[in-house]
């Protein structure tokens, strides 16, 4: 979010309550002013009150027009009351007539010049001024504010004494958008000793360079703010995601567990902490935070669907799915419960029971149920019951007949079904009637959809020319450039390939998908298996739990001879990843290679195994091959194995 969005908040926020809906407190001291007993004409000041409330109920009903009638009403009965005129500069603001909000604002300083109301005169100055990018006067007024809150608080304690922090934060604010980050730490370390336990300008420094990649920085800032002010959960939630992100788990863990120290209810940190303690495989530790959520959500629907998903992540289906089903027992009509169910079972395979979990999900249920639409139809065409299949995305594309999943997912049903004509020309029409639309509408992941249907139908080169087109408009988009390599690769120009994947980590140098591309292809060819092991590993560091990613790395031990680097690599690839033919494939020819024939028959068995479940092969040729590799084995299969 820019400064100037920001600060049209801030400003629009300084009577906003009623956008909340919420009724905003009385102004003590306008009700002060506008009753004061010295004021001429006691009867006057009482109508100014009146409507002063009158005003302040307008703001809550959202009618500014009239708060702002009834507030120089209320001046015309105490025209001397600044807080008056500052509570009609705030009005003025939110109706975005700024000229007149500065007039009100400044005639409230001059008949306040030095008191308190003198430096919320010069703060709102301060903010208009920043809204209209003028910002020397900005600086100049916020330091104003300052300094006749310091003057007045000389030699004052207790509630006489205290500060509004708006302005340093404000000014602070200002300084940083303008690149001055010393001038803005000094700002905020102002704050900090004039107003004890206050770090929030700190945070949002921290946020400011997290917005911008520039993660040390952020993370020395947020530190500094929990040094400030240890109480500040956002500022522990920040640098806890952060630390998650840069693959930090023990620092996460900490960060995370301070926060639950301030807030124990927080049930983003206690999914966090279940989630971390999954990938450290500690069940025990990652089931023990999951039941504190549950018994702290106040949506447990929400938290249940959140660790099925961790669980999911893990690879541990089992688990999500007793996560969904002990949630359905309390709530049997909750749509995500039942969506998380389906999750679960489709990952087993059980392809059944998926689809009767997803076809219960129902149209109320909105965003979710395209979703579950489109994951019933997968499940469904699956298990070979493509019509049904059809059918089921039928009342989900009538309600958004462009959703981009709902489309694909019909194009990859007719495919399946033995139609590739009708998916490619599905596709091209809804490519067609995005061409030229502002964002694309999903145009970029319906171009890699029909290139990918392009492919399966045998026309490798329209596929191609699908994705030039596509790039032509979005040249910037990796994951177009990424298909564009896939499709090189499935024409069996393998240069191209890697120059197009190439030309995305020009462009994204931490896509990992590109990394593990480049990689994977030189080590099937065996060729630079130095270089092909350093870009795996890169990809790797940016996603650490990927079973293909690692599988590129067992293979890359494999083309270098390394056999035993190569069974334990894949043996981790085939435990992230589940039962995935290529990978039970490598890790046949791996325990084959290091003379354990019966290990490596189980590993080809399970490969074949996964196709009859529904994995697609690599290559048309990858079943036969892995059955031939089966019969080769020493007292191997005579036959091939059931199909």
């Amino acid at each position: 979010m820019s400064l100037g969005h920001r600060l049209l908040i801030v400003v629009l926020a300084a009577t906003s309550c009623a956008a909340a809906g919420t009724r905003p407190s009385a102004d003590r001291d306008a009700i002060r002013e506008a009753t004061r007993p010295d004021a001429p004409g006691h009867q006057a000041s009482s109508r100014a009150f009146a409507h002063y409330l009158r005003a302040r109920r307008a703001e809550i009903d959202g009618d500014f027009r009239l708060a702002a009638e009834e507030l120089q009403q209320a001046l015309v009965h105490d025209p001397r009351s600044p807080q008056l005129r500052l509570a009609l500069a705030e009005v003025l603001a939110r109706m975005a007539q700024l000229p007149r909000a500065e007039e009100e604002a400044r005639r409230a300083l001059e008949a306040d010049a030095k008191g308190p109301s003198a430096a919320e005169a010069h703060l709102l100055l301060g903010k208009l001024a920043a809204l209209q990018r003028q910002r020397d006067r900005a600086v100049a007024e916020l330091r104003a504010a300052i300094a006749v809150q310091l003057a007045n608080a000389q030699g004052k304690t207790g509630d006489d004494a205290a500060l509004d922090p708006d302005p340093w934060r404000l000014l602070g604010e200002i300084q940083l958008e303008a690149g001055e980050e010393e001038a803005a730490a000094r700002t905020f370390e102002e704050l900090a000793a004039r107003v004890p336990g206050e770090g929030g300008g700190f945070r949002e420094m921290g946020r400011y360079f997290l917005e911008r990649k520039d993660l040390d920085r952020a993370e020395r800032y947020l530190r500094k703010a929990v040094e400030k002010d240890p109480g500040d959960v956002e500022a522990w939630r920040k640098l806890a995601q952060m630390e998650e992100g840069r693959r930090r788990p023990d620092a996460a863990r900490t960060d995370y567990e301070a926060l639950l120290r301030h807030d124990p209810d927080d049930g983003d940190a206690l999914l966090a902490l279940g989630r971390i303690s999954l990938r450290a495989g500690d069940l025990d530790a990652a089931r023990a935070w999951f039941g504190q959520l549950f018994r702290v959500a106040r949506d447990e629907g929400g938290a249940r669907l959140g660790v099925a998903f961790a669980w999911l992540d893990a690879r541990r289906s089992a688990d999500a799915l007793q996560v969904a089903e002990d949630g359905l027992a309390a709530t049997p009509t909750d749509g995500r419960l039942r969506y998380a169910k389906g999750l679960a079972l489709q990952d087993q395979k059980r392809w059944a029971g998926a689809a009767e979990a997803f076809a219960a999900v129902l149209p109320e249920e909105g965003e979710l149920y395209a979703s579950a639409r489109a994951s019933l139809a997968y499940s469904l065409s699956q298990a070979g019951r493509h019509d049904d299949a059809a059918r089921a995305l039928e009342p989900a594309l009538a309600q958004r007949p462009r959703d981009v999943r709902l489309v694909t997912m019909k194009a990859y049903v007719l495919e399946r079904a033995g139609r590739p004509a009708d998916a490619v020309a599905l596709l091209e029409k809804a490519v067609k009637e995005r061409e030229g639309e502002p964002g694309g509408g999903g145009s970029a992941e319906l171009a890699e959809a029909l290139a990918s249907s392009l492919q399966k139908a045998g026309r490798v080169a329209d596929a191609i020319a699908a994705l030039k087109k596509a790039l032509a408009a979005r040249p910037d988009d990796g994951d177009l450039g990424y298909a564009l390599a896939i499709a090189y690769e499935k024409a069996g120009d393998h240069e191209a390939a890697v120059a197009a994947m190439q030309r995305v980590l020009a462009r994204d140098p931490e896509h990992a998908d590109a990394l593990n591309f480049i990689g994977y292809s030189w080590a099937e060819r065996g060729v630079r298996l130095d270089e092909a092991e350093k870009l795996v590993e890169q990809a790797l560091q940016l996603r650490p739990d990927s079973g293909y990613f690692t599988d590129s790395l067992g293979w890359v031990y494999f083309q270098k001879g390394d056999f035993v680097r190569a069974v334990t690599t894949l043996e981790k690839a085939d435990a992230l990843s589940g039962p995935e033919p290529t990978i039970l494939e490598h890790l046949g020819d791996a325990y084959r290679q290091a003379q354990r024939p019966a290990d490596a028959a189980s590993a080809y068995r399970r490969a074949l195994k996964s196709f009859d479940a529904g994995s697609e092969p690599e290559r048309p040729t990858q079943r036969a091959g892995i059955e031939k590799k089966l019969r080769e084995l020493p007292g191997g299969e005579r036959r091939p194995a059931k199909r």
